[in-house]
């Protein structure tokens, strides 16, 4: 497929090789309102960098224009529209219902964006491969998680959500087999998918970027005072998500209550999406505030003077973790919450699998002004050198290969 593309911007050497990418997700990837949104968001800019990108959504989304105007942003549904029957048959909660619609407008859009490469968000989207194959010169999967992994890790703590592991896996190994190139977020991720694979297809390692202006090297935003209470401690993320409940209601129930007995006007900001009424809860706890659904996280990086994020379970974009340390906040956390990021500990991150430990690093972090400052300083730094918007340019470059960008 050779459509015409747009004239090579100013600015963007790169995008002279015209190649044309498709990005397929659930939630429409622009404006990012979460991690995934996030990553497949910073993946398409990336893209973009190489010709013209359509951004296309399973579900509704009113927003047409991105920043970029390389970026053509879609939905393969409308809202308000009479239900469909859905594609494919059911083989776990792990997949996304997809209207038969949906796919009808997808297949239209194929043919008048003609990509070179087409890349679908993870298994959830898997009924969308067998129909797309035939479309496609290059199919690739970018997988947020190993999804297989991580539905174990979730089943511990909330069966009832959790989809089989063994069927997921099912699931991961039939996309493998249908699809030219898989990607991931680390180096972790990719061991554990080469484990499950009988298909020796590349598996490219595309770390996630996080919210930034600009290509180069921010510098490290101040602290904030420590005069209207202090420290203010900051958990964002999915609040329905069970691996996020589950360390929201420790992190208020267990270590904020050990921090206010050292520091006693420490506070705890839980702010995300949709929380659950376990989480609402929360709020009512001395020092605990619940912001829901915040339209911009940044404010409330700026404010925080930590971020503790005690997951025992979950993987995935993790951008939480970057966010934070871009935005000179020091991270505490439990070594499965900075899986694969491959950061150094007790230098740029502080880690412990105890609630208790937990606690104690941060009055201890608390209290020695040098340290943190050490510490917000190297984070900073490792970030955007591993996961600033060259890097992510990079993978991206070299994870579409050479059907998708030119060298």
């Amino acid at each position: 497929m050779n459509g015409t593309g747009a004239q090579p911007a100013v600015g963007h050497p790169e995008r002279s090789a015209q190649k044309r990418t498709l990005v397929v997700s659930h939630d429409p990837g622009f404006p990012p309102a979460s991690g995934a949104d996030l990553r497949n968001y910073r993946n398409a800019e990336a893209a973009a960098r190489f010709g013209p990108v359509c951004l296309v959504s399973v579900k509704p989304n009113k927003v047409r224009n991105a920043p970029d105007p390389l970026i053509r942003v879609e939905a393969l549904s409308i809202e308000g529209e009479p239900r469909t029957a859905s594609i494919g048959w059911w083989r776990s909660r792990a997949e996304n219902r997809i209207p038969r619609s949906a796919l009808t407008r997808l297949e239209t859009l194929v043919r008048e964006f003609c990509p070179d490469t087409i890349i679908v968000e993870g298994v959830g989207l898997f009924k969308l491969l067998r129909p797309l194959r035939p479309l496609a010169e290059q199919l690739i999967l970018d997988m947020h998680n190993v999804e297989s992994d991580l539905a174990g890790q979730i089943k511990r703590l909330s069966a009832k959500r959790s989809a089989a592991a063994f069927s997921v896996r099912f699931l991961e190994r039939k996309a493998l087999s249908l699809v030219d190139r898989v990607w991931v977020c680390s180096n972790l991720d990719r061991q554990k998918l080469m484990t499950l694979s009988r298909h020796k297809i590349p598996i490219d390692v595309v770390p996630n970027g996080f919210p930034q202006t600009g290509d180069g090297l921010a510098p490290l935003p101040a602290e904030p005072s420590t005069g209207n209470g202090f420290p203010m401690v900051v958990f964002i993320g999915h609040l329905a998500y069970p691996p996020n409940i589950d360390a929201a209601q420790r992190l208020a129930n267990v270590i904020l209550p050990r921090i206010r007995n050292a520091l006693p006007d420490a506070r705890l900001v839980l702010a995300g999406r949709t929380p659950r009424p376990e989480v609402q809860a929360l709020a009512r706890l001395p020092g605990v505030e619940l912001i829901e659904d915040p339209a911009d996280v940044a404010p409330l990086l700026s404010s925080a003077h930590l971020t503790i994020v005690p997951l025992t379970a979950g993987g995935g974009t993790r951008i939480k973790i970057l966010e934070a340390m871009a935005a000179g906040v020091p991270v505490i956390a439990t070594p499965i919450a900075a899986e694969g990021l491959d950061l150094v500990e007790n230098d740029e991150v502080l880690l412990s699998q105890s609630d208790e430990t937990l606690a104690e690093m941060a009055i201890g972090l608390c209290l020695d002004p040098e340290r943190r400052a050490r510490q917000r300083l190297r984070a900073h730094r490792a970030v955007w050198a591993r996961f600033g918007p060259q890097a992510i340019r990079d993978a991206v470059r070299d994870g579409l290969g050479p059907n998708g960008a030119a060298g």
